[in-house]
């Protein structure tokens, strides 16, 4: 193994990334990803050096190994690993983590992680460099403290900031603060769809706001069928949540009250500014 090679099994949008920010600090990355084309784009592109012909052969090649699959394909890689030497730091990158905590505990030095950064259409050519600067990195804890040490450094290679977090609570917190406004900008893009093809006039009297809201419907499906699935529960709950706070407002609005739905938006202000402060311009340490 070569301590300055970086292996990415899948060099989509995150694993792009994640490439392209190693290559600018002159980091050798290898790639392996199933379709042929998208490794062609990343050496095209100058986001990896070499390409690798399987997980196996990529994981005997380099020193850290990124997991950027889809997270039914990186518990598949997980259990593929299993009991081989391997890299001296396996992460994933999966917005799931309680579901590979079984796989990833049969693989040495393996830790669940997950950037909070992304964007609503995926692939390598949407791959970006600084996609993760001053961005959140949740990172499952080890008794292993140097190998967590190895993963603190990674994230701040990648100019994120570490969070260690257990991965039920994490799932359980990500099921609100990602998955439901996936699944809530999915819903009203089809509820805006099915009134559109009854009367075209429900789009020309769209304005900026409604694509706002419906920025993450453009995210594929087959991306996020495995998320929903894994994390099903707690994002099942937190939409019941969400249904109940409707229908009382809806049931509210019926009688001629509005002060339920209204009580809301000072609720709401109070987020907006936590998460303006959270993303604000600051200086990088």
């Amino acid at each position: 193994m070569n301590a300055a090679r970086l292996g990415i099994a899948g060099v989509g949008l995150i694993g792009g990334s994640i490439a392209l920010r190693a290559r600018a600090t002159r980091t050798t990355v290898i790639g392996f990803d199933r379709d042929a084309p998208t490794l062609a784009r990343a050496l095209e592109r100058g986001g990896i050096d070499a390409v690798a012909p399987d997980l196996a052969a990529l994981a005997r090649a380099c020193e850290t190994l990124v997991i950027a699959l889809p997270v039914d394909a990186t518990r598949d890689a997980l259990a593929a690993l299993a009991g081989s030497p391997g890299p001296a730091l396996v992460i994933d990158v999966a917005s799931v983590k309680a579901m590979l905590v079984g796989p990833g505990s049969r693989v040495t030095n393996y830790v669940g992680s997950h950037p909070m950064a992304g964007r609503e259409q995926g692939g390598f050519d949407f791959a970006d460099a600084e996609l993760f600067a001053n961005a959140t990195w949740a990172h499952s804890p080890h008794p292993d403290a140097a190998l967590i040490a190895r993963t603190r450094a990674f994230i701040a290679h990648m100019g994120a900031l570490p969070l260690e977090i257990e991965p039920q609570l994490h799932d359980s917190i990500v099921a609100l603060t990602s998955h439901l406004p996936q699944a809530l900008a999915v819903v009203l893009g089809a509820e805006l769809a099915a009134a559109a093809r009854i009367d075209e006039r429900v789009t020309e009297l769209c304005g900026p706001g409604m694509t706002t809201m419906l920025r993450l419907a453009r995210s594929p499906e087959s991306m996020w069928a495995p998320i929903v699935a894994a994390n099903a529960e707690p994002l099942a709950g937190r939409l019941r949540s969400m249904a109940r706070e409707l229908e009382a407002a809806a049931t509210a609005l019926e009688r001629g009250e509005s002060a339920p739905l209204m009580a809301h938006f000072a609720r709401a202000r109070e987020a907006v500014d936590d998460l303006e402060e959270r993303f604000s311009p600051r200086p990088r340490s």
